[in-house]
C-alpha cells in the first residue's frame, strides 16, 4: 500500500489549488509536495494532474481521487477528534475495587458527585475487601487501607491519609457497665477479622503516652469481612476492633459505645493504587485527584482520621 502521507499531500494540493498555496499553508516545501505526487503517479502509472508554469488542471482521475482522499482525511480527522476529546474532557470506563464499608461511609458521595459532574464516564466497580492486583485482576483504580509498606515498585500508590481504629461495643453487651482498663476487655467476648489466623490479638497504642500492649483473644466470631464484624458488634455479640469511620455515626446515636478512648489499635493508610502506565487518561488523573482531594476535606471531622 502507498503511502498514507502522499494521499494527504495531493489532497492539499488540489484543495489549495496549486503547489505554492498548499505549500504556505501547510509549511511542506513545494519541491517536496511536487516530488511525492510524481511518485504517486508514477507508481500507478496515471496522471492526476496536468501541470506547466502557468497551467495547473486535476484530470477527472485525480477529481475522483480527490473526492476518495477527502474522505479519508476527514475520517483521520474524526478519529484524531476522539483523541483530543479524551484531553479535555473526562471519558471512558474505570475498573475500580472497593471494600465495600470503605464505599459506604468514604468513597460513594465522592464518586457520585464525579460521575455526575463528568457523564461521559462509566463506573465498573468490585466491591471486595480482598487486596486485589491491578496489574492482573484488571483493575484500573483500587482504593483501601493498608497497614504496611508498600514494596511493588511497578504500581502507583498514593498515599491520602492515615485512619485509626477503635475498639467498640454495644450497649445490650455491656449492661451498663464502665471499662476502664485494657485488660477488662478479656472479660467479654471478642469479634475479629480474619478466619485462617492461627492467633489473634488486638494490638494497642495508648495516643497520650508511648505505650502499647497486646490483648490476646479467643474470638467468638470470625469474620473475613468488616460488615461480618460491624453487624456481629451492633448485634450485641462481642467487642470489636473497627476503623473509626465505620462507626462513628453509630458511637455518636449511642448505637455503639466506643471503649477506652485513649488506645487505638491499628493505623492504616487509605491508598489509591494503580498501574504505572505510560499517557495515563484523563479520567483516571480526574478521579485520582477528586478522591485524594474530597477524602482530604472530610478528614478533619472524625477523631479517627490522623493528617
Amino acid at each position: 500500500m502507498h503511502s498514507f502521507d502522499d494521499y494527504y499531500y495531493f489532497y492539499l494540493v488540489v484543495k489549495y489549488g496549486g503547489f505554492s498555496a498548499a505549500s504556505e499553508v501547510s509549511n511542506i516545501t513545494k519541491s517536496k509536495l511536487s516530488r511525492r505526487i510524481l511518485d504517486l503517479e508514477a507508481k500507478f502509472n496515471v496522471t492526476l494532474i496536468q501541470r506547466s508554469t502557468r497551467h495547473f488542471k486535476v484530470t477527472p482521475l485525480g477529481q475522483e481521487f480527490f473526492e476518495e482522499c477527502q474522505k479519508v482525511i476527514e475520517q483521520a480527522d474524526a478519529a484524531q477528534n476522539v483523541l483530543m476529546k479524551q484531553k479535555v474532557l473526562p471519558q471512558g470506563l474505570i475498573k475500580l475495587s472497593c471494600p465495600p464499608v470503605m464505599m459506604e461511609y468514604q468513597i460513594r458521595p465522592l464518586l457520585m458527585q464525579f460521575l455526575k459532574d463528568h457523564p461521559k464516564v462509566d463506573v465498573e466497580m468490585e466491591l471486595t475487601s480482598r487486596r486485589v492486583d491491578v496489574l492482573h485482576d484488571d483493575i484500573d483504580l483500587a482504593i483501601r487501607t493498608n497497614f504496611e509498606a508498600n514494596e511493588d515498585s511497578s504500581i502507583i500508590v498514593r498515599d491520602v491519609i492515615k485512619t485509626t481504629h477503635c475498639l467498640v461495643a454495644s450497649p445490650e453487651l455491656l449492661q451498663g457497665r464502665q471499662i476502664e482498663l485494657v485488660t477488662e476487655l478479656t472479660e467479654f467476648p471478642s469479634i475479629v477479622l480474619g478466619t485462617q489466623k492461627q492467633q489473634y490479638h488486638w494490638h494497642l497504642h495508648n495516643l497520650e503516652r508511648q505505650e502499647e500492649i497486646d490483648i490476646h483473644l479467643q474470638p467468638r466470631v470470625k469474620s473475613n469481612d468488616i460488615a461480618g464484624a460491624y453487624y456481629a458488634v451492633l448485634d450485641g455479640l462481642g467487642i470489636a476492633d473497627l476503623p473509626y469511620l465505620t462507626v462513628e455515626k453509630d458511637i455518636a446515636e449511642g448505637r455503639l459505645i466506643h471503649l477506652l478512648p485513649d488506645w487505638c489499635s491499628n493505623i492504616g493508610t487509605v491508598q489509591l493504587v494503580y498501574a504505572s502506565r505510560k499517557g495515563q487518561r484523563l479520567v483516571m488523573e480526574k478521579l485520582v485527584d477528586h478522591l485524594v482531594e474530597g477524602i482530604r476535606s472530610n478528614a478533619p471531622q472524625s477523631l479517627g482520621y490522623l493528617i
